[in-house]
């Protein structure tokens, strides 16, 4: 690729000359613009079930087919191995019909690509910016369009994106709690908060889940509904389960240490850090590096990561379970699992969503449903934990009804790590 004169494959424009070919062009104000960015998923399937040289062949044919025989197309460049970017003749269209323009020649494309190569599946990705009257920075609009079309990655349903200025917003907020995550995880500012669970039978704590807080550098703590959302979209998820795992187990060891009478403490693992080849090697390096017994770390996972769960990753729950570590289900009931999937899944013991405690306890019908549900777990070998309770009347309830295991407000919100030791330990 040539960034100075033209691509070598295509013949588009290079880099800089499509910067100043589209700073040439937006300078007419008498005609309308866009910008248009796009690039194709499983590309690289393409040169590996059918030769580099096709590879080459689907290149040239997709650089034709949206740019170089398109009338519309007022100059292109080729930045990447599958990804363009172009400014386009709008005058005398609305925005609707562009738009519409754009999804019918993806939708073609698409269609034509298919038909030629069976064995992989294609979907156009498109950001799409309107350049306005006042637009003077070329690259900056270029960058709207590209900033467009990266939140339609992995999205199959939307046909293009149109650049909002709230998903600049979005991304630089995402930037920001990433840099933030990255510097709690370079300064130890990983916080591992606890929030008991109680045992309805022995009335006093039996166990913890901890929840993670991140240190922001100036003395506050971020929530982590400021940063998890963000670490899931961007992939990173991971980074803080492995952090998580091994500050669970720190402490479980730091407990044994000094004497405490320790139990289960549960961490979350996300579907993402779940799905890994090495997950189940990595998590029993860190039992044999701390020494801890498999049953004081106990696993939670979300409800569709066991209802939805891949062959892969119910033989890793199973290996873990067979080697002694408990795995829990957190916020059951917040989707739509059937009865007859129950039975068969792998865990140990069920969270009752939180939803249970708003609305189930708060009238018959609702409540007839949750002492069913608790009774009928019971029956096919699970502990039950019920989540969110924050009144009294909500925990009698939940005591009546049998329940295992209490969690939520009316015993006690997440406490620091040290709190909950000279609470619930000393």
């Amino acid at each position: 690729m040539n960034n100075n004169n033209t691509d070598y494959l295509t013949g588009l424009l290079g880099t800089g000359e499509f910067i100043r070919e589209c700073e040439r062009i937006v300078a007419d104000k008498s005609r309308k613009f866009v910008f248009i960015t796009n690039d194709i998923s499983n590309f690289k399937y393409v040169n590996d079930l059918y030769s580099m040289e096709e590879g080459d062949r689907f290149i040239e044919g997709m650089a034709r087919f949206f740019f170089i025989d398109n009338p519309k197309c007022l100059a292109a460049c080729r930045t990447g191995c599958d990804q363009f970017r172009g400014i386009f003749d709008m005058t005398g269209m609305t925005q609707e019909e562009e738009i519409e323009r754009v999804i019918s020649m993806n939708e073609e494309f698409e269609r034509r690509m298919s038909e030629k190569y069976p064995n992989v599946f294609f979907h156009v990705y498109t950001g799409v910016y309107f350049v306005e009257d006042n637009d003077t920075d070329v690259r900056a609009a270029i960058d709207k369009a590209h900033i467009a079309k990266k939140f339609s990655k992995g999205k199959f349903d939307i046909k293009c994106k149109v650049y909002n200025p709230e998903d600049f917003k979005t991304q630089t907020d995402q930037m920001a709690a990433v840099n933030t995550f990255l510097r709690a995880c370079d300064n130890d500012g990983i916080l591992v908060y606890l929030q008991p669970k109680y045992s309805v039978s022995k009335d006093c704590v039996v166990g913890a889940e901890a929840l993670v807080r991140l240190d922001d550098g100036e003395g506050g703590i971020i929530p982590p509904a400021r940063f998890i959302p963000t670490l899931e979209a961007t992939g990173m998820i991971g980074k803080l389960d492995e952090i998580m795992i091994e500050n669970v187990f720190k402490l479980q060891r730091k407990w044994l240490d000094e004497g405490y009478t320790s139990f289960p403490v549960s961490v979350n693992i996300s579907p993402l850090m779940f799905a890994k080849e090495d997950f189940v090697e990595m998590l029993l390096g860190m039992q044999k590096k701390y020494n801890v017994p498999p049953s004081y770390v106990e696993l939670e996972v979300l409800e569709s990561t066991v209802t939805d769960a891949v062959d892969s990753v119910v033989k890793s729950i199973d290996e873990l379970r067979a080697y002694g570590f408990k795995v829990s289900v957190d916020d059951f009931g917040s989707g739509y699992s059937s009865l007859n999937q129950i039975a068969s899944i792998p865990a140990d013991i069920i969270k009752l969503d939180r939803v249970f405690a708003r609305n189930g306890l708060s009238h018959e019908k609702g409540r007839k449903v949750v002492k069913a549900l608790i009774q009928m777990l019971h029956d096919v070998g699970f502990k039950v934990v019920f989540e969110g309770i924050e009144t009294e009347t909500e925990c009698n309830m939940a005591y009546f009804y049998g329940c295992d295991l209490i969690q939520g407000y009316f015993y006690s919100k997440p406490i620091p790590a040290k709190e909950f030791e000279e609470k619930y330990l000393a």
